[in-house]
């Protein structure tokens, strides 16, 4: 027998409500207690708003007019009147709450399947039976079903519980405690799939959980690296280093099945069709029938390192083959974590690093990382130098015996930039939580926007700075519309204080390069408050490097990394 839709939306409407991590945890896990089991993947997939795996090309293909049509035929109401409630609501969620009845005959199965039927509605008529599905939905529908099925069809459901919070609910519900936490996370980082994860732990617990592992066509999540205030600290942290240069372009995970190859980016993104050329080139320069390989897509001209802009160029879904011929890109490999049947994950870098060379034969598309292998610090850094001079961002320094720790940021890699070898300025990954309304000549657009580092312990984001400067005319312009879609009506996730409080909110999803020169105690932003006799940690004179578009907002500079950065000037 499948839950009723009804007992989720409840649980939506809660979660709303609270600012409490603690809190959502306790709902959650309470809540999955109850669920069925066979049904426990459905939920945790429909919390973050989604209905499979976050690798997986899912794309419903409902626009805000097929809702507004879907709500006026199942109500009786006029497509006009309902347009008219949706821009004084700004929510077509409320939208459909407004006119919803009292009744529900939805179930939590029925939700999914439909949604799925939503899916896989193609071509010529797909629109007039997606709008039939939703009428539906809609028809039995109470006035919070209703809300939440509109939210999930169009991608806004943003709850404030993100992927972290689920599985520290999971751990809760079916272990008893967050004890088993580190376990489940790193098996949701091997697989990419809180459905599976959720599943796995209801029907087989925690034993299920421990046998995880590398799976050939399921991304793993990309392990990160640490970052560190003065380059001696390798030395500290590392006998034997391995120091691989660090190219400024797109991280990619390849699956090579036969002739198969599909290319994952650090996001998990599908981008296989976007770079025809390394998939193609994959096929033949690596002498292994199945393997998942890692590298660095850089955009190149002959042997000289072009900028990451440029590369992103290729990020596109049209005239992909001109700019293959327009935008030349080579694949700097420097790690495997499969090998024909055999997980990589647990063996040390070295005994990876060996098994890729020996299936790599290298050319101008397929090369592998440059690197210098020394215990002594001097080579490390003349290597730094020789990286930064031939077009590379520093090093990666990684660990001789360290592991592939997966969607991790540890001290087995560590980065070391060039902008950090100056001692005086500062590159952080930040999320955008916010945006101030600009004034004078930014007057119609955002003046600045606002800025946070990312808490991994409570997973939220809190605020580090307010970006105002680094951006062209062309981004002031085109910053309303291009966060138009993650706008939300209060703080997400997102700690802010009052003084801060910008003039629109986002959901925490779009991720910028910022360069700072000075980390400062302040009142003001929430990094690290409290922490420092009533203070957090401010970055000051921030300036906007870039878009960071294949990183997840996971990916940001942590709050932690921020306090070490601070205490150890």
């Amino acid at each position: 027998m499948s839950l009723n839709f009804s007992e989720l939306a409840a649980v939506y409407g809660k979660l709303e409500s609270i600012s409490s991590g603690n809190e959502m945890r306790a709902l959650l896990s309470n809540f999955f207690k109850k669920v069925p089991k066979n049904e426990i993947d459905i939920v945790a997939y429909l919390t973050l708003g989604r209905i499979g795996p976050e690798y997986e090309k899912i794309d419903l293909g409902i626009a805000e007019k097929m809702l507004v049509k879907a709500i006026a035929e199942t109500y009786g109401v006029s497509e006009f009147e309902v347009t008219q409630n949706f821009k004084k609501k700004g929510d077509i969620g409320l939208v459909a709450e407004y006119y919803a009845g009292r009744k529900s005959n939805l179930t939590i199965k029925k939700v999914f399947d439909s949604l799925w039927l939503i899916e896989k509605a193609k071509g010529s008529g797909s629109r007039d039976e997606k709008i039939s599905i939703l009428t539906e939905l809609l028809e039995n529908s109470n006035a919070l079903d209703a809300k939440y099925v509109c939210r999930i069809a169009l991608g806004t459901l943003r709850l404030g519980a993100g992927a972290m919070t689920v599985l520290d609910s999971l751990s809760i519900a079916f272990t008893g405690s967050k004890a088993s936490k580190d376990d489940i996370e790193h098996a949701y980082n091997l697989c990419s799939d809180i459905g599976l994860v959720a599943q796995t732990i209801a029907l087989k617990g925690i034993s299920g959980i421990k046998k995880f592992d590398v799976v050939l066509g399921r991304p793993v999540k990309m392990m990160l690296a640490q970052r560190i205030n003065h380059i001696s600290e390798i030395k500290e942290r590392m006998n034997c280093i391995s120091a691989e240069q660090k190219y400024d372009g797109e991280r990619m995970q390849a699956h090579k099945d036969g002739n198969n190859v599909r290319i994952f980016s650090r996001r998990l993104d599908d981008i296989t069709s976007q770079f025809p050329d390394i998939a193609e080139a994959i096929k033949k320069q690596i002498k292994a029938k199945k393997c998942i390989i890692e590298g660095e897509c850089v955009a190149v001209k002959g042997d000289m390192l072009l900028p990451f802009q440029l590369l992103m160029q290729r990020r596109r879904k049209y005239d992909v083959a001109e700019y293959a011929k327009k935008i030349p890109t080579a694949l700097f490999l420097f790690d495997i974590l499969y090998l024909n049947g055999k997980s990589y994950i647990k063996e040390p870098y070295m005994k990876r690093t060996k098994a890729l060379h020996n299936i790599t034969k290298e050319n101008n598309k397929i090369r592998l990382a440059k690197k210098v292998v020394s215990s002594n610090l001097e080579d490390v850094e003349d290597f730094f130098n020789y990286s930064v001079q031939h077009g590379g961002e520093g090093i990666i320094a990684k660990s001789c015996e360290g592991l592939y720790q997966a969607g991790t940021r540890g001290y087995f890699w560590i980065k070391w930039k060039k902008e950090y070898s100056n001692g005086m300025r500062e590159t952080f990954d930040l999320v955008i939580v916010g945006a101030y309304h600009g004034k004078g000549t930014r007057s119609g657009v955002y003046g600045a926007l606002l800025c946070a580092v990312y808490n991994r312990k409570n997973d939220e984001y809190e605020t580090f700075c307010k970006v105002g400067s680094g951006f062209t005319g062309k981004q002031l312009s085109n910053f309303p519309k291009k966060l138009a879609k993650y706008k939300v009506s209060k703080p997400i996730d997102t700690k802010i204080t009052k003084i801060m409080m910008p003039d629109v909110f986002f959901s925490p999803k779009v991720v910028i390069e910022v360069l700072g020169a000075e980390i400062t105690k302040s009142p003001n932003h929430t990094c690290a408050l409290n922490k420092y006799k009533n203070n957090g940690l401010a970055l000051r004179f921030p300036r906007m490097i870039r878009f960071r578009e294949d990183k997840e907002p996971e990916d940001a500079t942590t709050s932690d990394a921020v306090i070490k950065m601070f205490e150890r000037r």
